[in-house]
């Protein structure tokens, strides 16, 4: 089997497996960005795999495959106290979350009796045993599963695939604009939560006074969520390229978030395709969101001819950012 035909198999298999879990949020994430993530993922793992001179063929399929049981995840143990338990190594301990439906995935993890075992350590034992059902190469496949393993933390000495695939990793979770278009959902998703009884509800907030949940977030959330990523993640990313990246990403954002502050008075006087119209779009699309799908739309049927330039290139930094463009 060639390579793009492999990937395209795998790519079905991974997309059939996430489907077999309901709709629903389970911590930070909800079921479809975890295949969005990992396209995206793929795409940037891959570009940094090639400015770094490491073997694609390893980390695209590492990449691809890197998440694969991560939806067993469930929800964080917590002790008491409610504070998350961590293992020796720092790693949060997860319920095991078993789908309502199965397929060959979910059969194999059974089978290796893999319940239980971190993500990354179950990922790189199924993706290996996946890999030699299809005749890859045994060496590649052990290759593979080493990268697989690596992506949560990868050591001082790891190969350049792993420090690529975790980079990817970090980046796509945390900085740039998919990591704000998330931002944006779990800020919704727990707005509800944490707001005081006689307080709106966000639903309420977007469809009447938008601005008053805008203004803030936009003006003050934002900007420090931002500067906090710089702060705490860029130290760790382990590729020159990563970090070059990472800085690119965070410089954009921190240029859209003041754009974005302009917006909002363009938006007091007149709602017109505007950088704030892109925003409430994504808010108003939030059952189930697919960041991919939402800005496919975006690009193809929501642009216009009379859409400020400003307003297009927002769109297309953020199609380019998903496609893993650096």
């Amino acid at each position: 089997m060639d390579h793009q035909t492999l990937l395209g198999e795998l790519d079905e298999l991974l997309r059939d497996t996430f489907s077999l879990w309901e709709p629903g949020w389970v911590t930070f994430n909800w079921r479809a960005y975890t295949y969005d993530h990992t396209r995206r993922v793929t795409g940037l793992a891959t570009n940094l795999c090639r400015q770094e001179g490491g073997d694609v063929r390893v980390t695209e399929l590492a990449a691809l495959l890197h998440d694969i049981t991560k939806p067993y995840d469930g929800e964080y143990v917590v002790d008491a106290e409610g504070k998350r338990l961590v293992d020796e190594r720092g790693y949060w301990y997860n319920v095991v979350r078993r789908p309502p439906r199965s397929n060959a995935v979910t059969r194999l993890y059974d089978e290796l009796e893999l319940a239980g075992t971190l993500h990354n350590e179950s990922g790189a034992i199924l993706a290996e045993r996946l890999l030699r059902e299809r005749g890859v190469d045994a060496a590649l496949c052990a290759r593979v599963a080493e990268t697989i393993r690596d992506h949560l933390k990868p050591s001082e000495d790891a190969p350049v695939e792993s420090g690529c695939l975790y980079d990817a990793d970090t980046i796509d979770a945390n900085i740039g604009l998919p990591a704000f278009i998330r931002n944006i959902y779990i800020h919704l998703h727990y707005h509800d939560q944490r707001k005081a009884p006689e307080a709106p509800t966000i639903e309420t907030l977007l469809r009447e006074r938008p601005l008053e949940y805008l203004q803030p977030y936009i003006r003050d959330n934002l900007p420090t969520w931002n500067e906090g990523k710089r702060r705490d993640f860029v130290p760790r990313l382990r590729t020159g390229a990563g970090r070059r990246l990472a800085r690119a990403r965070l410089d954009r954002l921190a240029d859209t978030f003041g754009w974005l502050g302009q917006e909002l008075d363009a938006y007091a006087e007149q709602s017109d395709h505007t950088g704030i119209d892109v925003m409430l779009h994504y808010m108003t699309h939030d059952d189930e969101p697919s960041i991919a799908e939402e800005t496919c739309y975006l690009c193809e049927r929501w642009l216009n001819g009379a859409t400020k330039a400003s307003t297009r290139a927002f769109v297309e930094a953020i199609r380019r950012e998903i496609e893993g463009e650096i």
